[in-house]
């Protein structure tokens, strides 16, 4: 049977086989194949509809999954895509009830606090260069944004009970709306547990730029949200979109920073005259 294998990005290729097609995707760390493979064989075990399903190969370090044509990234600026997207999240965070994902070897606690205390102190550490695309102001006002955001997060931090399987990364390309009109999420790399608070939160941090930041717009239409605690809403306090977007920045060659610093200037700029009424707005929902 002829077959033509086509490279899509640096470790994804795309293997076509007569009629059929393939993703085939190579991860340079063995645990994290494993854990993927895991993941996706427990959740096909209980007909988790929200999943591409994960093919057998000879190669541990594989992963191969059927390729599917017309198959679209969601787009967080349409409702369609946020209310599909939010109850697709919602039932693979459901799956605990079936799934003991705390017992799993592969799996570890989402550290949130830890991850975001880095992003600060990495984008502080950079200051000098990132005022030179930002200026120094908005600098100081992301800074100080992050360090508040952070003080109140140590306050309203608590055990949770309610761990649950998270993906991850809740990006808008790792969600996709298929040719029959069905929400999938992919890539579980950076899958771990933790309390479906945090997820809700990450991905609430994802949308709040695609509807104007207006919160009570997205818990309105959302109505899901309300069920979120205090403490997780007090991480829509932590500028994490504009920390995480200047810091891949800077890991860009100098042609491709200039690039993306000019779309990510008005962002920014769109982001912190956002800020104060967002934050209201945030620790009003938390009384």
């Amino acid at each position: 049977m002829e077959k033509n294998i086509r490279k899509v990005k640096e470790n994804v290729w795309k293997l076509e086989e007569g009629d059929a097609a393939y993703s085939l995707k190579r991860y340079k760390s063995r645990s994290t194949a494993v854990k993927v493979d895991y993941i996706h064989n427990q959740l096909h075990a209980i007909q988790f509809p929200h999943i591409v399903p994960v093919l057998t190969t000879e190669d541990p370090m594989m992963i191969m999954q059927p390729w599917y044509e017309g198959t679209r990234p969601v787009n967080f600026r349409k409702r369609i895509d946020r209310t599909d997207s939010l109850i697709a999240l919602q039932a693979l965070h459901a799956t605990s009830e079936q799934i003991d994902w705390d017992a799993s070897p592969y799996l570890h606690r989402y550290q949130l606090m830890d991850k975001w205390k880095d992003r600060l102190e990495r984008f502080i550490d950079n200051r000098t260069t990132l005022e030179k695309h930002l200026g120094k102001r908005a600098v100081d006002e992301i800074i100080s944004y992050g360090s508040l955001a952070l003080s109140v997060l140590k306050k309203t931090d608590r055990k949770h009970a309610d761990n649950t399987l998270l993906h991850g990364d809740v990006v808008h390309h790792n969600i996709l709306r298929d040719y029959n009109n069905h929400i999938r999420f992919i890539d579980f790399d950076l899958a771990c547990t933790g309390p479906t608070g945090i997820e809700l939160a990450l991905w609430v941090h994802r949308v709040l730029p695609n509807v104007g930041y207006h919160l009570d717009f997205l818990f309105a239409e959302q109505t899901r949200l309300n069920e979120m605690d205090t403490a997780s809403k007090a991480m829509l306090l932590y500028p994490n979109e504009l920390l995480r977007e200047w810091l891949y920045l800077l890991s860009l060659p100098q042609e491709n920073c200039d690039r993306l610093a000019r779309k990510l200037i008005p962002f920014t700029e769109t982001a912190l005259t956002s800020w104060p009424k967002l934050w209201y707005d945030i620790e009003r929902s938390m009384e």
